[in-house]
């Protein structure tokens, strides 16, 4: 016999045994129905963030570097003694200015981030940071913490909701039972107040009016979605 002819009936026998195999493990499935509910509720927002920043030009990259840095220096160490705001030094940009091709003066600017729950004192310190810096945006959000409660409670929720939504069409089409093929869960982020950008230009005198606050809410969202098989 020759080895083309062997390998031919060896493979016939091996579709022969695994068909029949692969076939079994295609179950069909009949009477299935996807399912999906959705459960939301706004929150008030626990955490704000601040970003300011400080920006200068001048003629000279080192002496742009060292009013850069000093007033960054001074900002941090301000910040600092509110011991209820987090704080970090956040992008440190220098780049030149150029006038035909040349470079006439170098523009710098760094940021400095404050985030806190304490809108008050995030309030008050950054109208004194707007002595000598600029704020570029404020922003609101929930906290993990109040995150994780909120969402779990929706969960429950969302999973009371699917399972009363696969009662209901397992009694309007008659049939004895129900049971969940598959379930997913997704938690998609809460949807925050937009955020407030360039509040302030850099201030001129000594004494700055802290910016007006409103925290507003998030709307914090869970969706289930699965299959249930009627039987």
């Amino acid at each position: 016999m020759s080895p083309l002819i062997r390998l031919l009936m060896v493979s016939f026998v091996f579709t022969l045994f695994s068909g029949p195999a692969a076939a079994a493990d295609e179950v069909p499935r009949y009477n299935q129905i996807h399912l999906q509910v959705e459960r939301s509720r706004p929150v008030d927002n626990d955490r704000m963030q601040a970003v300011l920043a400080v920006t200068a030009e001048d003629d000279s990259a080192a002496r742009l570097a060292d009013q850069i840095n000093r007033t960054m220096d001074w900002a941090v160490k301000t910040a600092k003694l509110r011991t209820r705001v987090e704080v970090r030094s956040g992008g440190y940009r220098t780049y030149p200015v150029y006038n035909k091709e040349k470079i006439q003066r170098w523009r710098a600017a760094q940021e400095l981030l404050l985030e806190g729950p304490d809108f008050a004192e995030l309030g008050s310190l950054i109208g004194q940071l707007q002595e000598r810096l600029q704020v570029t945006s404020v922003n609101f959000f929930v906290s993990a913490e109040r995150r994780r409660v909120v969402e779990d409670e929706l969960i429950a929720q969302a999973l009371d909701a699917f399972k009363q939504r696969a009662e209901l069409v397992r009694r309007q089409l008659a049939t004895k039972s129900y049971r969940i093929v598959d379930l997913s869960i997704n938690t998609g982020g809460g949807q925050p107040v937009p955020p407030m950008r360039g509040l302030a230009m850099a201030a001129v005198e000594k004494s700055v009016a802290p910016p007006a606050i409103e925290a507003g809410t998030s709307i914090l969202t869970v969706n289930v979605g699965g299959t249930v098989e009627l039987q």
